[in-house]
């Protein structure tokens, strides 16, 4: 996935070996070719991800944030909620966590919950597996009643709940689905994409090729808001008053660019990292 800003020039390279799980790593260059630096592809994806939808999260001031639903048990989840208490640490009550095993979010707990709540005493974190669970759908209907964050990580090909497991309950929540990047892929229904009017994108001509959800709602472009654009001074839209929030992120190079030269900025700045002599 190359990239480039006129001045410098990122590729992230991904290998997918025959008994393991993909792996990869980010190169930024500078204008003359020279190699600036290289990170860890799946952290830095999963950080600029989440940090991505945070950009809309801190900007809906008319909704609470008290009760936050995760959906899956990787690193993507881990920074949704870890951005989301660092932005908004008096707001959050409650973080639950949903997945299909329990080993991976036995691994979520040793990895970032853990320390989380030992951070965040005054909130209360709840970790569900399908597995360990009798009662997991239930659990997950009764969880969507009172949410008012709903983040979405999951690759899937079927919506992970009905709309009206929302419906039940109505009131506006932010909606974000990062985890479908692919047109069979969906994590929402078309109910669900729908019900705010216009969708948040990170890119309108991506997401139109790449999203399921958006390819099976027949979604036309100009039902869909860029982040981009919504970020610039008064060109914009706004944030609608009523109904639900949708962001929807199917991620683009430029991305990994921008957070990737930043970071390196920063470990250069503070000394943090490995400086490998004349590479």
């Amino acid at each position: 996935m190359p990239s480039s800003d006129t001045t410098n020039t990122g590729v992230k390279i991904v290998t997918l070996p025959h008994n393991g799980s993909a792996t990869g790593a980010i190169l930024v260059m500078e204008p003359t070719g020279q190699v600036m630096g290289m990170l860890n592809a799946a952290e830095v994806t999963a950080f600029r991800t989440a940090l991505t939808i945070m950009t809309l999260f801190v900007r809906v001031t008319h909704m609470p944030k008290k009760n936050i639903v995760c959906f899956r048990s990787g690193r993507q989840v881990e920074w949704h909620v870890r951005l989301a208490l660092l932005l908004a640490p008096t707001e959050v009550q409650n973080v639950t966590i949903f997945n299909r095993g329990q080993s991976r979010l036995d691994q979520l707990e040793k990895d970032a919950i853990g320390s989380l709540r030992t951070r965040y005493p005054q909130v209360n974190f709840r970790l569900v597996s399908r597995e360990a669970t009798p009662d997991f759908d239930t659990l997950v209907q009764l969880s969507l009643s009172s949410a008012d964050v709903v983040f979405c990580c999951t690759p899937s090909t079927e919506p992970l709940f009905p709309f009206r497991d929302l419906a039940s309950s109505p009131k506006p929540r932010f909606i974000s689905a990062i985890g479908s990047y692919k047109p069979r892929m969906r994590e929402i229904d078309t109910e669900l994409l729908l019900s705010g009017g216009q969708i948040f994108v990170d890119s309108k001509d991506a997401c139109l090729q790449e999203s399921g959800e958006l390819i099976t709602a027949n979604v036309k472009p100009d039902q869909l808001a860029e982040i981009g654009e919504f970020l610039a001074p008064g060109k914009g839209p706004g944030i609608p008053s009523t109904g639900n929030i949708i962001f929807k992120c199917v991620g683009m190079g430029i991305m990994y660019l921008v957070i990737s030269k930043d970071l390196l900025d920063t470990g250069d700045r503070v000394a943090n990292g490995q400086t490998v002599a004349k590479f």
